[in-house]
């Protein structure tokens, strides 16, 4: 699946979309270390939420500091940083978001979100501990392909987080 097609599923269910700016800056830095994939996901949209906005994709607006949001793209990590009992602990949760990039927020309930590993496997995490995972998906492509098909994601905890594509 591509970018293209998975932001028209998420439309159809409800998300709200707002196109990419007209920019041509470079992808942050950040973004660089992840799959290319990645990168032309970011930069697709400006604002992609679901209906009542308690859930979105960040952009590369928001990885550039310039979205308006209420939520840094890394707010989870500060509020880990804030969390930890010691150096050795701010050390852990630091070198689980250097390899963490957060893809997805989600505030309806408890935070949760779904994050691109360096070795491009998805995965979802939560409170309290932000920095336990599960894999969800192999690759942003997968991902996708879950968003899309027909039945809804397969996944529990896509569907959780993806209540309007399941079917």
């Amino acid at each position: 699946m591509d970018s293209a097609t998975t932001i028209e599923a998420l439309r159809r269910a409800g998300w709200g979309f707002e196109p990419p700016l007209d920019e041509q800056r470079p992808v942050p830095r950040s973004l660089l270390r992840f799959p290319a994939a990645f990168g032309a996901w970011t930069v697709a949209f400006s604002r992609l939420a679901n209906a009542d906005e308690t859930a979105w994709f960040l952009s590369v607006e928001d990885y550039r500091g310039t979205a308006d949001s209420g939520f840094a793209w890394n707010e989870l990590e500060t509020l880990s940083l804030e969390a930890a009992a010691d150096p050795e602990q701010a050390a852990a949760v630091a070198a689980f978001w250097t390899e963490h990039l957060p893809v997805l927020l989600a505030v309806g309930g408890d935070y949760e979100y779904l994050a691109i590993r360096a070795d491009g496997r998805i995965v979802h995490g939560g409170e309290p501990e932000f920095e336990l995972t599960t894999v969800v998906a192999d690759d942003l492509g997968a991902l996708f392909a879950e968003l899309c098909d027909p039945a809804g994601p397969r996944h529990p905890l896509l569907r959780a987080l993806f209540p309007e594509l399941a079917t």
